[in-house]
């Protein structure tokens, strides 16, 4: 059901099916991670998140975009690659499994506070969870969105298909893209342009 969803040539079909797989698996890892890994388990482990943003809050904002378009790029490749196992299911593209990364990243960063800004003084698990619908001073939830909005409008766009042994490839000019997912596409690159301002004036103003 989840895959058929996942693979549909719906549009909002694929977009409801990655929502209601993204929330259940951002909020259980939160879960997990926060009863079973250690407080702070994530934090300063990548040193390249560790950068200086600028003291211009649209600079700033430019600069986080810039960082957060990295997993985005991911997404991006991971889109060109499709596989199934069953001759009789369509292509999953592998965009689904990075875009899941990203949500696992992101749900053990909150369930362990692993957070490189702010006070470091944790907080309770509601609060946490809470603490994400806040959007007007948390931005992750608005680009988590950003970038499923995004991977829905690249999943059909495969261009190398995997079956088994068998790998086959499409032009590019094959690939159709429809007014849905176009739509698709550039609100998502909205919503990460917007996460990026939200996180910008956060941090100038926190």
């Amino acid at each position: 059901m989840i895959r058929d969803g996942l693979t549909s040539s719906n549009m909002v079909k694929r977009i409801i099916t990655l929502t209601v797989l993204a929330f259940l698996l951002f909020f259980g890892v939160t879960l997990l991670s926060y009863f079973l890994l250690p407080e702070g388990f994530l934090a300063n482990k990548n040193e390249l998140t560790n950068f200086t943003t600028s003291s211009n809050v649209f600079l700033s904002t430019f600069q986080i975009f810039l960082w957060n378009m990295l997993s985005v790029l991911a997404i991006l490749i991971a889109s060109f690659f499709a596989k199934k196992k069953k001759e009789q299911e369509k292509y999953l593209s592998l965009s689904y499994g990075v875009y899941c990364i990203v949500v696992i990243l992101a749900a053990i960063t909150l369930g362990t506070w692993s957070f490189t800004s702010g006070s470091g003084i944790s907080i309770p698990i509601f609060q946490r969870i809470i603490s994400m619908f806040d959007l007007f001073h948390h931005a992750g939830l608005v680009e988590l969105y950003g970038q499923l909005l995004i991977t829905c409008a690249l999943a059909n766009h495969y261009l190398v298909m995997t079956y088994k042994n068998k790998t086959t490839t499409r032009n590019i000019k094959e690939v159709k893209w429809s007014k849905s997912e176009i739509i698709s596409f550039v609100i998502g690159i909205l919503l990460m342009l917007l996460g990026a301002f939200i996180e910008s004036y956060s941090i100038l103003n926190g």
